[in-house]
């Protein structure tokens, strides 16, 4: 079970004719509520429709009652009882509910509940058992259709209250025809008459009593029932009606409350909105709109006295375009030929989407209609409400004041509307719009009549009337702007004179740089002449400069190779002089093998005497070697001798040689020095040919500039003097303002240092000579 917390402890008093209703689903969900229940409950519509009905049950309600109730309801019969429910806050209020299913179609398709104040002493009455079923100690206690008591064990016990009315009447019969067979039986069998007489009187008594508590409990209650339809054909639907007991009668009972619950209910809505449309008719009886209701055959079903009155007053226009027309026989008339509107059909009135609005004209009225479709609960169209608003009045007050407004716009603003004939919001409305009119036309006559003195040249005028809001702001910006204007042209009035002054001096020192400009100019002509003639001596010595430097590059070529050359025999003449020291050594050798030779001959010679004439041959050819040898050895110390000598002289000639080297690379050196100068000279003769170039152009635009400043210096001369003129005509232009203060205007100021003198300029508080030399610092160059 759902435990809805929390909880405050604080009892809602109902109003006594107070009814809480709700409708759910078969499985409890709720599908509508009324305002009486939002009201007392505290929860929203939207929160209450599709939540599960035990969002009002409050925690101290018995789990069995909520049992009790849908086993009761899902067995198609209704359920009455006391139950506690819990507000959104927290706060209880206690209700005697009555439940019944709803049939559609002989199924039930839902739930109503019908919910009033419950008493003091019901409340009381369930309090304490509700405690005990709550906390588990039923104790005996039995609910049952929401009657809650102790069990009847008697009754319980007893199989004839579980039988059925037809049943306990089947058994009766039974039990009558048995007895009859078994006395019938017992007489045939002999039995004594008295025993058969006396078991056929206990057995009448006990079918008379059969037949009386049969018959009391089946027209008690059907007298109950009775007494119980009369109750309600009399309105009155609060009588308690016993549905406890489920047999036939019982759910005839069941039935009665049922019908009981929902006629009560839905009396008591019709008899609500009775009241509120009693309301509603009242409201528009008395209302000052005019209202006309038609129902779904477009028959008149409600006029207004508003309405009544505007249709009689206009009753003789309206039977122009409706024959026939009678006010006294106005309700169930078709209200179609009232709308006046032929291209709209019939039909289409009875298959509107949404309120139209038409314009008729009933004779000199002129009426506003907004017909709007009336529309049931399931949006189908069911008639038509009509409001006539006249016109008449308004759209005369429009025209006027049309009429007023767009002569304002055109400027005219004498035009006032008529207040004679005009009462409550259209007098005040009158009144209104001719105080506007008349501050406006105030305002903008005080306005005109400064700004017409301002055109006459009067600066003097102000504004003087007393003057509010956007008015007073105008007054206060065109006296601010006269003030500034007569400011502005006092001004112009001085500076007027002190540009004629300064005008005529300007004519003047124009004159002077004229002059000066045309001197410059001729000698700058002079200046560029000369300056030709050094460029052309500057190109031939560049040129000259190239020649030399590439004649100086020649010969420090033939230079180089001359030392490359003289290298070469440096190396050659070393060469010859290793040469000549290794053939000295080889001389030397062979001087060595002649010595060795002659004394190898000696000892032959010696050794071919001891041997006599055998060696005397050999001694013969010993002494032709040694003379050999000897010869050999003289020989090769006069080549000694002279490849000495030439070693000597080769070595000189080396030293020589090496000399001559050093020279020439000495005069390479200085040729590459002589070349590297000649060509500095030629690369400044090129760059000064180019300085030359570039001064020669400068002087040419300077030249250029002259002229032009001497055209310019013409112009300004030409200009100065127009603006001689035109400050001459400025000056009689302010004069021919008054300001009001003629006698305190200011005298023309003299030349002075506020005025330069001529042949000067004056530029942010520095004075440089105009016709004075320009000298411009040309680039230097390396």
């Amino acid at each position: 079970m759902r435990n809805n917390l929390p909880i405050t402890g604080i009892e809602i008093e109902l109003d006594d004719d107070a009814t809480l209703v709700s409708y759910t689903d078969p499985a409890g969900t709720i599908l509508k509520v009324n305002r009486e229940l939002i009201r007392v409950s505290g929860f929203s519509e939207a929160e209450l429709v599709g939540q599960p009905h035990n969002i009002l049950r409050h925690p101290h309600m018995p789990s069995a009652v909520f049992a009790d109730l849908w086993q009761t309801l899902r067995a198609g019969r209704p359920w009455v009882g006391v139950i506690k429910n819990r507000s959104r806050c927290g706060d209880h209020y206690w209700v005697q509910a009555h439940v019944a299913p709803v049939h559609e179609h002989g199924r039930i398709t839902g739930y109503m509940s019908v919910r009033r104040k419950a008493s003091p002493a019901a409340v009381a009455a369930v309090q304490h058992l509700y405690a005990a079923l709550r906390e588990g100690r039923p104790q005996g206690l039995r609910i049952r259709a929401g009657a809650v008591g102790r069990r009847d064990w008697l009754r319980d016990l007893n199989p004839l209250w579980r039988l059925s009315l037809r049943q306990r009447l089947m058994l009766a019969a039974v039990g009558v025809g048995a007895l009859g067979m078994g006395l019938a039986t017992m007489a045939a069998s002999g039995i004594e008459p008295r025993l058969i007489y006396a078991i056929a009187a206990l057995s009448g008594c006990f079918g008379l009593y059969s037949a009386w508590w049969l018959s009391r409990d089946i027209v008690d209650r059907l007298e109950q029932a009775t007494s119980h339809f009369r109750r309600i054909g009399e309105g009155d639907y609060t009588e308690v009606i016993a549905i406890a007991r489920n047999d036939e009668i019982g759910r005839v009972m069941q039935g009665i409350k049922s019908m009981q619950i929902r006629l009560g209910f839905e009396v008591q809505e019709q008899q609500r909105n009775h009241r509120a449309s009693t309301r509603i008719r009242n409201a528009l009886d008395f209302a000052h709109t005019n209202i006309l209701v038609a129902n779904q055959d477009l028959a008149i079903v409600y006029a207004n006295s508003g309405i009544r009155t505007l249709m009689g007053a206009a009753a003789d226009s309206l039977r122009d375009t409706v024959p026939g027309f009678d006010i006294e026989r106005l309700m169930g008339s078709d209200i179609t030929p009232l709308l006046q509107d032929p291209a709209q059909p019939r039909e289409q009135l009875l298959q509107l989407d949404d309120a139209s609005t038409r314009r008729l004209h009933l004779g000199a009225r002129t009426v506003d209609v907004i017909v709007t479709p009336v529309r049931d609960a399931g949006g189908t169209q069911i008639g038509l409400v009509s409001e006539w608003q006249d016109r008449t009045t308004e759209l005369a007050m429009e025209d006027e004041v049309t009429q007023v407004l767009e002569a304002a716009a055109d400027g005219d603003f004498s035009r006032r509307i008529r207040t004679d004939d005009k009462q409550g919001f259209l007098l005040l409305l009158a009144e209104s719009i001719d105080r506007l009119l008349a501050s406006t036309s105030a305002s903008l006559d005080a306005m005109q009549s400064v700004l017409h003195a301002l055109a006459q040249g009067d600066l003097s005028r102000r504004i003087d009337a007393d003057l509010r809001g956007v008015f007073g702001d105008m007054k206060a910006s065109t006296n601010r702007t006269v003030d500034q204007i007569a400011a502005t042209v006092g001004a112009i009035q001085t500076g007027a004179h002190a540009i004629d002054a300064a005008a005529s001096q300007i004519a003047v020192g124009n004159q002077e740089l004229s002059q000066r400009t045309e001197q410059q100019a001729a000698s700058l002509e002079e200046t560029a002449s000369s300056m030709e003639e050094l460029t052309s001596t500057v190109h031939q010595n560049a040129d000259n400069a190239r020649q030399a430097n590439r004649l100086t590059i020649s010969a420090a070529e033939v230079a180089s190779q001359g030392g490359e050359v003289v290298g070469q025999v440096v190396h050659t003449m070393s060469g010859i002089s290793e040469s000549s020291r290794r053939i000295v050594d080889i001389i030397g050798v062979i001087d060595g093998i002649a010595f060795q030779t002659n004394i190898l001959a000696l000892n032959a010679a010696v050794e071919a005497a001891r041997a006599g004439e055998q060696g005397r041959g050999f001694a013969v050819v010993a002494s032709e070697v040694r003379s050999l040898a000897q010869r050999s050895a003289t020989a090769a110390r006069e080549i000694k001798t002279l490849i000495d000598d030439s070693v000597e002289q080769v070595g000189i000639g080396s030293q020589l040689v090496e000399q001559a080297g050093r020279t020439m690379q000495d005069i390479v050196s200085s040729v590459k020095q002589v070349a590297g100068l000649v060509a500095d000279i030629s690369q400044a003769s090129q760059e000064q040919s180019a300085g030359i170039d570039l001064i020669n152009q400068m002087i040419t635009q300077v030249d250029e500039g002259t002229q032009q400043n001497a055209a310019l210096v013409e112009e300004a001369a030409a200009s100065a003097r127009s603006l001689e003129q035109q400050s001459g005509h400025l000056v009689q232009t302010a004069a021919a303002f008054r300001l009001g203060n003629e006698d305190t205007r200011p005298a023309t100021p003299a030349l002075s240092a506020e005025y330069p003198k001529a042949g000067t300029h004056r530029s942010s508080g520095v004075t440089a000579a105009v016709a004075g030399p320009v000298t411009r610092r040309m680039p230097r160059h390396a």
